[in-house]
């Protein structure tokens, strides 16, 4: 925790399968894209004249753990090839974000507040479920206006400042995608910033993973189930994992993957209180892609029945 502490902030993999510090390549590589797209996308709501700016997002990746930091010397941001001496004009901005005559914002404040940014959208994920919502109705102020509190389906508050509520609500709802995507039983994603020298860090666990990564949109050339041929009838078991207004959907973890199911009635409501709940469903497979022809690698469910099931479950097809 002592590196963490002397920066800025981190993005951080913690578990089982990092204890040699090392992820395979791939992972790693995502991580970093998706670290790098993430936090640029804040740093250029703040900074909007660095859009066309090529910079690069200074790291260190550390054995123990999978940590992204984000050093607090900003002379160490130059060492570590920032990348921004491209051009006259680049080295002139560069030189008055660093003596914060850049639109009164320094490079240290811009990455801090970018990382703020992707702790409160972690955070506000996991108040509302869902990282769609971008309009709140009934909102309370505290501290001078300067928090604002969102309510959740349950009722419940989350304050923070007003500042983020309108960075997230400008924002895509797969702005985190990419890192979420490491994430797994063994793997936990964290991202923190460092304030006085504590730690205010949000972690994203399996369990809150799909609020953050759409597993139903994973791309594969592969039949995935093949023996749920399209219009058969099913009685499966298994989690569901999340619901979706617009869509009029729930999430169905079936043996290790998600699916999209979908009431017969197009009406989700009935159904709300088995969200996270181990359930057997009863329906029908469709295998329909988006050309409306027979053949989806990943099948949808079309459901009548849904209800919690209790002790040792079991598949069963019909």
């Amino acid at each position: 925790m002592s590196s963490e502490k002397e920066s800025v902030g981190f993005v951080k993999y913690e578990g089982k399968r990092l204890e040699s510090g090392a992820f395979d390549a791939r992972k790693s590589a995502n991580a970093l894209i998706g670290f790098d797209e993430a936090i640029r996308h804040f740093i250029l709501a703040q900074a909007p004249d660095l859009r066309d700016t090529e910079f690069e997002v200074p790291v260190r990746i550390e054995k123990g753990s999978w940590i992204a930091l984000i050093p607090t010397d900003i002379s160490t941001l130059f060492k570590l090839g920032l990348g921004i001496a491209a051009t006259a004009y680049v080295t002139n901005a560069a030189k008055k974000m660093a003596e914060k005559d850049f639109d009164s914002i320094g490079f240290k404040d811009i990455f801090k507040t970018s990382l703020e940014a992707l702790k409160w959208v972690v955070r506000i994920g996991k108040h509302l479920g869902s990282l769609d919502k971008k309009q709140f109705e009934s909102v309370k102020f505290s501290e001078n206006n300067e928090l604002v509190g969102i309510q959740n389906e349950s009722g419940d508050y989350l304050f923070l400042p007003v500042k983020y509520l309108k960075l997230y609500a400008n924002c895509s709802p797969k702005i985190l995608e990419r890192l979420a995507a490491n994430v797994d039983s063994e793997t936990t994603l964290s991202i923190g910033v460092v304030e006085e020298g504590e730690v205010d860090q949000e972690s994203i666990t399996e369990d809150e993973k799909s609020i953050f990564f759409d597993e139903e949109e994973e791309q594969s050339d592969e039949l995935l189930f093949p023996e749920l041929v399209h219009g058969a009838s099913v009685v499966l078991t298994g989690e569901v994992t999340r619901e979706n207004k617009t869509s009029q959907s729930m999430g169905f973890k079936y043996q290790g993957h998600i699916l999209t199911a979908y009431p017969e009635t197009r009406n989700i409501i009935p159904f709300k209180p088995m969200l996270f709940e181990t359930c057997r469903l009863v329906g029908i497979v469709d295998r329909l892609d988006e050309k409306g022809r027979i053949g989806a690698k990943r099948p949808k469910l079309i459901f009548s029945g849904l209800e919690p099931v209790s002790g040792p479950n079991r598949d069963l097809f019909d």
